[in-house]
């Protein structure tokens, strides 16, 4: 047998009673680009380009005690993927607002460690409050 499977999960504290934590504050944040891919839409199949942010742990307000010391991960799916005059334009604003490739071909690892500003609101999802970000920030 090549490994162990761990089976049980031990947590610092009984979860019967555990609370969702506050999501992080509704701001603007300055956020690096730690994923990018095109994807399928799930309802259209419409292409999209997926792009996973970080904001560093050092970004968030003083007062927010309950965020990931590692930093806040979430993503940002406004920007269909199609060659059109919309989709081609929304390109480009995106690339502009990250500093990143323009060009006929852009290849979406290009776009891994490029940093932009984005606006950060909540919304709620399954019952409770979720951060997302709204838009990306002009520089």
């Amino acid at each position: 047998m090549s490994g162990t499977q761990q089976t049980i999960m031990r947590f610092s504290q009984d979860i019967t009673n555990a609370e969702p934590p506050p999501p992080i504050p509704a701001r603007q944040y300055r956020a690096e680009v730690i994923g990018a891919s095109v994807r399928p839409a799930q309802s259209s199949g419409v292409p999209y380009l997926n792009l996973q942010f970080r904001i560093p742990a050092d970004a968030y307000p003083a007062d927010y005690t309950d965020g990931d010391p590692d930093g806040t991960v979430l993503y940002y799916n406004r920007i269909q993927a199609v060659d059109n005059p919309q989709g081609r334009y929304r390109w480009r604003q995106a690339m502009e607002k990250m500093g990143g490739p323009l060009g006929m071909e852009i290849d979406c690892n290009s776009l891994i460690g490029l940093w932009a500003n984005v606006e950060v609101t909540h919304q709620e999802y399954e019952g409770e409050m979720r951060a997302q970000i709204a838009r990306l920030l002009a520089p």
